[in-house]
């Protein structure tokens, strides 16, 4: 599969506006993310992080302002239109989204039921994201019966399974020891560089492992504090007190 230019826009908000009830939850928000690109979005608890990987994912509309993926604005596609686009980005929630009734292996097959591969070919792209995600043997086991970091193992395989463009993950560390997350780091690595995967994480403690070339944006109260690298937050936090939680990991 020949790499996305990592010039192309993955996902483009202009001026987002979302309303949950009477409460303005998104304020305006802009943020252009390239293919190729790590982008860290963090905040404290009720920032708008969770709405706004769910209007990047295309699961809601905002109630003004645009969302375009890969150049499409969401706004204007059908429902067919809008499933196709929806292949190209994997999702992985913060509440997880593992079916307990299915196996392991069944629910890594379900992104691919509707695409057109027959038996084998799905089941080499299980085998192979599986051994990635250092998953060999627990096919046939159930979700309920595996470990938290396990589970979130899985939710990750799942949403790379079939091969998207865009990653979208929301609290993917929760759960996870550190070994395991430098092992998925690195297979996140490496598919940015076969094919320029475009990476938009909400978490924390994501920061230190995807290095300091991610781009990190601090949201709060549904507006953008800071957009900048690592080392132009740390220079930050003497002048402002109230990012601290990012490098701290405390929302205090």
């Amino acid at each position: 599969m020949v790499a996305a230019p990592i010039s192309e826009s993955a996902v483009q908000l202009t001026d987002v506006f979302q309303h949950v009830g009477s409460h303005c939850a998104l304020d305006g928000v802009s943020l252009r993310v390239q293919c190729g690109e790590v982008l860290l979005l963090v905040g404290p608890n009720g920032a708008g992080k969770t709405l706004l990987t769910r209007l990047m994912a295309g699961l809601d509309r905002p109630s003004a302002g645009a969302v375009r993926l890969f150049g499409q604005d969401l706004a204007e596609l059908d429902e067919a239109a809008m499933t196709a686009l929806r292949r190209r980005v994997g999702v992985v929630m913060q509440r997880g989204s593992l079916l307990d009734g299915l196996t392991v292996l069944e629910n890594l097959l379900l992104p691919l039921r509707t695409l057109p591969m027959d038996r084998e070919a799905m089941a080499r792209a299980a085998r192979l994201v599986m051994t990635q995600l250092l998953l060999d043997g627990m096919e046939n086991h159930q979700p309920r019966s595996l470990s938290l970091g396990q589970r979130r193992r899985v939710e990750l395989a799942r949403a790379l399974i079939h091969q998207p463009r865009l990653l979208l993950w929301d609290g993917l560390t929760d759960g996870l020891d550190p070994a395991s997350v430098r092992d998925i780091f690195a297979i996140l690595r490496l598919q940015q560089e076969l094919r320029g995967l475009a990476v938009i994480a909400t978490d924390n403690g994501v920061m230190q492992g995807l290095g300091e070339s991610a781009r990190i944006v601090v949201l709060d109260r549904g507006r953008i504090l800071f957009e900048g690298d690592q080392d132009t937050l740390r220079q930050a936090l003497p002048e402002r007190i109230d990012l601290r939680y990012v490098i701290e990991g405390n929302p205090g």
